[in-house]
């Protein structure tokens, strides 16, 4: 049975693992639920945005991890620069009614 948490929960939680590093946040993360999936990982969003989404069954969450690409060399001779990137924030978020359903139906 999961357990429902409030948005102010959802909020204090998102900003608490927006304070962590991105594998601390992960680590973390996979502490909090021992049935914690990796639902995707570094999925492109957009040209400067990755996300890294866990799915805690047991307190129906979807916690997103969010990285911006950061440039930071100068142009080589073909105009390209040095990316990396650059955990900014986490979104905590109840998981849809619907996609309980179908996970449900698989189990």
């Amino acid at each position: 049975m999961p357990v429902l948490i409030s948005t102010a929960e959802m909020n204090e939680l998102a900003q608490k693992l927006a304070k962590f590093k991105y594998n601390k946040a992960m680590w973390k993360i996979r502490q909090m639920d021992k049935e914690a999936r990796l639902d995707m990982y570094r999925d492109s969003v957009g040209f400067d945005e990755v996300h890294t989404r866990f799915a805690l069954p047991n307190k129906n969450l979807w916690i997103t991890l969010i990285e911006r690409k950061e440039e930071y060399s100068l142009p080589n001779m073909w105009g390209h620069r040095k990316v990396r990137w650059k955990y900014v924030e986490a979104r905590v978020e109840p998981i849809p009614e619907p996609v309980l359903k179908d996970k449900q139906l698989a189990e």
